[in-house]
Parts: structure tokens; C-alpha cells; sequence
């Protein structure tokens, strides 16, 4: 027999965001990257993607922070409001 339980976040009823996202935000924090976060997690780019800006669209904040640039200089950055996510939903995972 196993226990199992999922976690996610609302707003008015309205999913946001869940554990799988915010296992993403934490991939691409430490990738500083959408593209390298995606596949970290085993996710495509476009769905990863797609998933913030609706996270985003929902929570009413944004999530990443994008850096401009060539190759190495350029990438994407946790906000604060992001950090605030994952250590909601994966405080105690």
C-alpha cells in the first residue's frame, strides 16, 4: 500500500501552478535557462513554455526574468515572486 498526494496552487479556484512546475522553476534556476530547465525535468521547450506564461497569467505575477545576449550571457532567472512559488509548493518534498 502507498500514500500518495499531490500539491498544487489556486487563484479563485483557478489552477496555477503544481509540483511538476515548480520542479521546473527550480531546473531552470539552476540551468539559467528555459531550454536546459525543460529538459532537465523531461519536458518539450513549448510546453514549458507555455506552462509559465499561463502559471504567470493566472498568479497575476511574473515568473522568469529573461537575460539578453549571446550564448553563455544570455539565459532566464527565477524572480522573486517565483522563488516565493517554489518554496511553497516544494517545502516539504
Amino acid at each position: 500500500m502507498t500514500l500518495r498526494s499531490k500539491r498544487w496552487i489556486e487563484v479563485n479556484g483557478q489552477f496555477a501552478i503544481g509540483e511538476g512546475g515548480g520542479e521546473l522553476l527550480r531546473a531552470i534556476e539552476a540551468e539559467v535557462s528555459l531550454v536546459g530547465g525543460a529538459r532537465q525535468v523531461g519536458w518539450s521547450y513549448r510546453h514549458a513554455w507555455g506552462y509559465v506564461r499561463r502559471a504567470e497569467r493566472v498568479l497575476g505575477v511574473p515568473l522568469l526574468s529573461t537575460k539578453p545576449g549571446k550564448g553563455r550571457t544570455r539565459g532566464a532567472v527565477l524572480t522573486s515572486d517565483a522563488r516565493t512559488v517554489v518554496a511553497t509548493l516544494l517545502k516539504m518534498s
